[in-house]
């Protein structure tokens, strides 16, 4: 009897505790700045402290609702999170608007800090250290065993105040290599492993290319780029050295000849007609990388004609909310021209909400074991991720009605009651920059699109 009494009062505080929390947010959100500079930097010192302090109480949150919902506690060496995992990371990203990846970090580098590094913990609550390092102890300690983690938070916490990103990262790194040399060196042979090439489209038109490789062979391509920027440089090519780099990496990549070459891939670029004739101003959109200004689209289409590589297809698409039309096959698969469909009306990205990873399945919205259809309306992209989270017990999807013009939305609902939308962008077009044609100006355009 006064087991079940305690357990009903400490319920009712959590619910006080909360809206405390949300008071505070809000009394946070209305601080006034102070009259003179010296109360401005009180003002800031205090208002880091706290969020420090508001960082570990999430951590100890995120932690204890890990281990409500009974999951377990995943191995540095596991390479496939399990479902259960995965479901409730996705729950926690959903509470604090990130990715669902970053959500599974989160709960893994909180239960991390909460039972094997509370010397760490203890200084992110005295507001020593930003979340950000709190995670980065966490996340650099992750190849460790539990009782060589808690050697290390020992040996790090009298330095830990006042330390910066990269000082704080030798200091871990020197902490491991002296209590974990045996863990260590196994990590360097994972590493050398898991070698891999990632990319990352920038917001100027231009991207990064990550190559992860072990030390000797990084050594040979940088030899090999500076080789071939020297010789550039010594036949007088006006290029500077860098940009000699990029383009001979890229030839010995592709095969090209040419620095201005057109790669032989398929690469997608989604323009409002308008702007394709030079009329509007509306970007182009590369899809899965990101926007580029017209006029640049309209010169790499230009360049593609001139080498007899484009293909131009029409999009339709409704005028108000620029909406691509539906599309339907008969097919359990999502393949073929269906599938190009659905990476193009969600932009080749992740419909989760904070997911921007790239489309690795084409999924059924409602399951076709649910007799959901392999429809362009039924459709949508997802990362492996996310799809198979979509599969955990207790959670469930649908989509809204957007009408005859509006935007693919899909609607869910998770385990513990957190609520899914997301949205297919708009495909470029309409707003500002376009133009009004008459009917006769846009059969002209159409056959001048069908000419090309």
């Amino acid at each position: 009897m006064d087991e079940t009494v305690d357990t009903t009062c400490q319920t009712v505080d959590t619910t006080c505790q909360t809206g405390e929390l949300h008071a505070l947010a809000d009394l946070l959100a209305d601080v006034v700045p102070g009259a003179l500079p010296v109360d401005h930097l009180d003002q800031l010192e205090a208002l880091e402290r706290i969020k420090s302090a508001a960082a570990a109480a999430q951590a100890v949150v995120a932690a204890t609702f890990a281990d409500a919902a009974d999951i377990e506690d995943v191995p540095a060496s596991r390479r496939h999170t399990p479902p259960r995992a995965m479901s409730v990371g996705a729950e926690v990203a959903l509470a604090t608007l990130s990715s669902p990846y970053a959500g599974e970090q989160r709960v893994l580098l909180s239960r991390r800090l909460r039972d094997q590094l509370p010397l760490t913990l203890a200084a992110l609550r005295r507001g020593e250290l930003t979340e950000d390092r709190a995670f980065a102890v966490a996340r650099e300690v992750g190849h460790l065993a539990p009782e060589q983690r808690s050697r290390v938070d020992e040996d790090l916490a009298p330095r830990l105040a006042g330390l910066g990103d990269v000082r704080l990262r030798d200091a871990v790194r020197r902490s491991c290599l002296t209590h974990a040399a045996d863990s260590e060196t196994r990590r360097c042979r994972r590493a050398r492993a898991d070698r891999r090439v990632t990319s990352r489209a920038l917001d100027d038109g231009t991207g990064r290319l990550t190559a992860v490789l072990p030390l000797e062979a990084l050594a040979a391509v940088r030899s090999a780029l500076d080789v071939e920027a020297a010789a550039a440089r010594a036949a007088g090519d006006p290029r500077t050295a860098g940009q000699v780099r990029a383009d001979a990496l890229v030839a010995r990549l592709t095969g090209l000849d040419e620095v201005d070459g057109v790669p032989p891939v398929q690469v997608n670029i989604v323009i409002a007609v308008e702007s394709l004739f030079g009329v509007g101003t509306e970007p182009g959109r590369v899809t899965g990388v990101g926007h580029l200004p017209a006029a640049l689209c309209i010169d790499l289409v230009r360049r593609a004609s001139h080498a007899a590589r484009a293909t131009l297809r029409r999009l339709f698409v409704s005028p108000t909310a620029r909406a691509l039309v539906a599309m339907e096959s008969t097919s359990r698969r999502f393949d073929g021209l269906l599938a190009e469909f659905l990476d193009l009306r969600d932009d080749g990205l992740c419909r989760t909400t904070g997911c921007n990873a790239r489309i690795r399945h084409h999924d059924h919205v409602i399951r076709a074991a649910d007799h959901g259809r392999t429809a362009a309306a039924n459709g949508q992209g997802l990362c492996e991720r996310c799809n198979y989270v979509k599969e955990s017990p207790g959670w469930t999807c649908w989509v809204a009605d957007p009408g005859d013009a509006g935007l693919h939305e899909v609607h869910g609902v998770t385990e513990h009651l957190r609520i899914l939308r997301s949205t297919s962008p708009p495909v470029p077009g309409g707003g500002a920059g376009s133009v009004d044609y008459s009917p006769l100006e846009l059969q002209l355009a159409s056959n001048f699109t069908l000419a090309s």
